[in-house]
């Protein structure tokens, strides 16, 4: 797939340390889990507390059409996001030492169909330890945990706004929203509830090179709590080439517990760490 986005940031908005985000993107995503055409917006109020805590809170619209099993659904939706943030690391792309936090809540309502309203909440932090003092030797930790309140189950709820585990920004391993209920032909549904884990040690050989290893766990709920279906770990090794405007990664996963439709093992590409 693909998306194209426009986003205007005025710093000092109204007020000192307040800025103010406007954004609007088209988006194309042809999934495992589902086919989707949207245009979102957003518009998005961000005080600086402290050096350290930052709250943000505005509001979003999307309207878009999803193709899921053989059903085609239209979608508007306007959602209310807040998030409060704390951020004590070193560097935004490559941290060695600090804490990365965020507790967030989006009520969404959907106009039409009945106007059903539901609420995504999710808390997500990392850690980093530098073990060597001068930032070449870091372990680093992750982990998420996210429920969907006011529905009965994943299907109340649009494809794209469930819960899905898999990849790299959760268990690396395994394919993309892969991971959790799936359709009777192996399709992933998605779900009301998510949590994931890792731990990661990052070395750093002369002054471009690095490598990793990492062992990631997680698991989608299909109706209610996270912590609540059966877990998936993945690990794996990567490589870094360190440039001025943060790593680019190479890593290579396979699932220790693989199930039907996963492969043998996956790569990822990118830019910055995994987390």
């Amino acid at each position: 797939g693909y998306s194209a986005s426009a986003t205007f940031i005025k710093p000092d908005f109204l007020a000192r340390d307040q800025s103010l985000t406007l954004g609007i993107a088209a988006i194309k995503n042809s999934l495992r889990a589902y086919d989707q055409q949207a245009l979102t917006q957003r518009a998005i109020l961000t005080r600086k507390l402290t050096p350290h805590w930052s709250v943000s809170y505005g509001l979003t619209g999307e309207q878009e059409q999803i193709y899921q099993e053989g059903v085609t659904r239209t979608y508007n939706l306007i959602g209310v996001p807040l998030q409060v943030k704390y951020d004590s690391t070193d560097n935004l792309f490559d941290p060695t030492h600090g804490i990365r936090a965020t507790a967030m809540a989006t009520p969404t309502y959907a106009v039409g169909g009945g106007g059903a309203m539901f609420v995504t909440a999710q808390m997500s932090a990392s850690a980093y330890i530098d073990l060597s003092g001068g930032g070449r030797s870091v372990l680093a930790m992750r982990g998420l945990a996210g429920e969907i309140f006011g529905v009965a189950n994943a299907f109340g709820v649009p494809p794209d706004q469930r819960f899905f585990a898999g990849g790299s920004g959760t268990v690396r391993g395994y394919r993309y929203q892969s991971l959790g209920p799936r359709f009777l032909d192996g399709n992933p549904t998605g779900g009301t509830g998510v949590s994931a884990g890792s731990i990661e040690f990052r070395q750093r050989i002369g002054e471009k090179y690095g490598f990793t290893t990492f062992i990631d766990a997680g698991q989608t709920s299909g109706r209610g709590a996270p912590f609540t279906s059966a877990w998936h770990a993945g690990a794996g090794v990567g490589v870094r080439y360190y440039t001025s405007i943060g790593p680019i990664r190479l890593d290579v996963a396979v699932p220790l517990n693989r199930t039907r439709g996963d492969d043998s093992f996956e790569v990822y590409i990118g830019i910055g760490q995994a987390f």
